[in-house]
């Protein structure tokens, strides 16, 4: 046997050698994983394009985590599921949030999704609508949520006119059907980076106003919600995983055409995203995530007047504290 060839088998014999290492190294590397399981508050859509890049990204995996994501059933499974320590963690809103803790569901906030409010008065142009007063004698269509009662009583009442004049509708979540055949003049609880680009898209001329111009107090739209428990046990994992959401993030609006094929790419529901609805979403998000700082911030003084109005309005069972309801693992507030 020549030189050349001894040296080809021992070459040959070390990289068969390496091969198993390789892989078993591959398999360790898979189970330090921790898996940790996310329930969205809707289907997937562009509110969640910074959770979708930071798994393209492999940010979880960076940061030990086994992101499985979760669908939700009904609006309230994220709270409901997380206080029952059946999911780890839960997109949900600060107003049901709120209504929970009072009730005693062990839960807080950890950090924000979308920190600018998205749920605004939504009309027609033609309806005369400009402002709160303007609801007075008009029928403003709901989705079964008393906090949305109650944010059109305030306003109205703030300015001067009577609430009980407001006709207020129950149409559950066909709020879009409901504007666009009148069945009402008004909508509460649609959002603006959605159902107001799917109307104007079908040629409706829209107009709509915010909450806080007329006396509501600010509050955040999307937030990441954990157990109690899990806050206290893991602080760790809970700060990795909005650490990899915020790299997430700011990899999207590197490239927000990028990372909207890969919001596409893992639709994984029944429902068809319109790209260029959710591509003029994205383009507004990018400035809501980060409306009150960096991306997952959350403001306790801001939580503070918030669940007081609730409170005053009888939209939660008892007074709590911003406290009570937020513990952001990204900006050392508690």
């Amino acid at each position: 046997m020549t030189h050349f060839k001894k040296l080809s088998l021992i070459f040959a014999a070390i990289l068969l050698s390496l091969m198993p290492l390789t892989g078993l190294t591959s398999v360790a590397a898979q189970e330090d994983l921790k898996e940790v399981h996310l329930m969205l508050d809707w289907y997937p859509n562009a509110n969640h394009i910074p959770i979708y890049e930071a798994i393209e990204k492999g940010y979880f995996k960076e940061a030990g985590i086994d992101l499985k994501i979760e669908m939700p059933a009904e609006t309230n499974d994220p709270i409901r599921l997380v206080g029952a320590k059946q999911t780890d963690i839960g997109i949900s809103y600060p107003g049901v949030l709120s209504k929970a803790v009072a009730e005693g569901v062990p839960v807080k906030a950890i950090g924000s999704l979308v920190q600018q409010r998205m749920d605004v008065i939504m009309y027609k142009t033609e309806s005369g609508i400009k402002g709160a007063k303007d609801l007075v004698d008009k029928k403003v269509g709901f989705a079964s949520d008393p906090i949305s009662e109650a944010v059109v009583q305030s306003m109205v009442t703030n300015e001067g006119e009577d609430p009980s004049k407001v006709d207020m509708i129950d149409v559950g979540w066909d709020l879009i059907p409901a504007l666009a055949t009148d069945k009402v003049d008004a909508v509460i609880g649609a959002y603006v980076n959605h159902e107001y680009l799917m109307l104007q898209d079908q040629g409706y001329n829209m107009g709509y106003f915010d909450f806080a111009d007329f006396g509501i107090p600010e509050s955040q739209e999307l937030i990441f919600v954990a157990s109690d428990e899990l806050i206290e046990s893991d602080p760790d994992l809970l700060k990795a995983f909005m650490t990899a959401l915020q790299k997430g993030f700011d990899a999207a609006k590197e490239d927000p055409e990028g990372a909207l094929e890969v919001l596409f790419a893992k639709e994984e529901n029944a429902y068809t995203l319109d790209k260029d609805i959710e591509a003029k979403s994205w383009e507004m998000l990018q400035d809501f995530m980060v409306k009150d700082g960096s991306f997952g911030a959350m403001d306790v003084d801001q939580y503070d007047a918030y669940v007081k109005w609730l409170f005053e309005t009888g939209s939660i069972a008892k007074e709590v504290k911003g406290a009570d309801v937020v513990h952001p693992v990204l900006n050392g507030e508690n």
